[in-house]
């Protein structure tokens, strides 16, 4: 990431940033395929060793990314306050728990270890930022690429948690089609039967909604740059 309050002269800064930013984006991906594995072939169990270091060394580079950029910032206080909440994705809460033994239900576990997504998705807004430099496309690209990943991941927790107990999910194409369709606000015949999965099914349509507006002010950018240009 590139936050406005850091200094951009310091030595090094473009090329130790832009590594670390893309080896987060690596590292939220590694997460998203451990948790697919992990829910298609035994829906919430519990992750051996294993799992749990690869967790711990992807939050610790989470955690140096953003030590090292608040230690270049030229005002610390004001990068701290407004980038805390990385910091906080950034923190290893299912190692904490799982190091204490404390208690969580199927779906609080596998929110806390995608919880790094967050950090990833400002990730991926950084790297689009250095190939476009329109605003417009900037914003869209990055909503429609995070559009995608968080109807994949509603449909890896919505198969995990109504699998068994919804009559009409029976593979994680009908949750991948559910998902989809739920996204786009279209509407699905396959319908939660759990809490969770009807909360989930709310979130992804709001963001669903949210599309449009965004599609309207880049379809408007488009025309709005390109018009008078054809005109001359």
């Amino acid at each position: 990431m590139t936050p406005s309050h850091v200094d951009k002269n310091a030595p090094g800064f473009i090329l130790v940033a832009r590594v670390l930013n893309i080896i987060v984006l690596i590292c939220s991906i590694l997460i998203l395929l451990l948790l697919s594995v992990e829910i298609l072939q035994a829906p919430f169990i519990i992750p051996h060793q294993t799992y749990l270091n690869i967790q711990l060394a992807i939050c610790m580079i989470l955690l140096i990314d953003y030590c090292y950029l608040f230690y270049l910032a030229p005002n610390k206080w004001r990068y701290f306050c407004n980038y805390f909440i990385l910091l906080l994705v950034s923190i290893p809460y299912y190692n904490i728990i799982n190091l204490f033994d404390i208690p969580v239900s199927p779906i609080q576990s596998v929110l806390l270890r995608a919880i790094v997504f967050i950090r990833g998705g400002y990730g991926l807004v950084v790297m689009i930022n250095w190939f476009t430099k329109s605003k417009a496309t900037n914003l869209m690209i990055t909503y429609l690429v995070m559009l995608v990943a968080m109807a994949y991941f509603g449909s890896l927790v919505f198969y995990g948690l109504e699998k068994g107990l919804n009559p009409s999910l029976h593979t994680f194409g009908d949750a991948i089609w559910w998902a989809s369709m739920d996204v786009t606000t279209v509407g699905c015949a396959i319908e939660p039967v759990t809490t969770s999965g009807r909360i989930l099914a709310v979130i992804l349509a709001v963001m669903g909604m949210s599309m449009f507006p965004i599609l309207t002010v880049y379809v408007t950018n488009y025309f709005q740059n390109h018009m008078p240009a054809r005109k001359e």
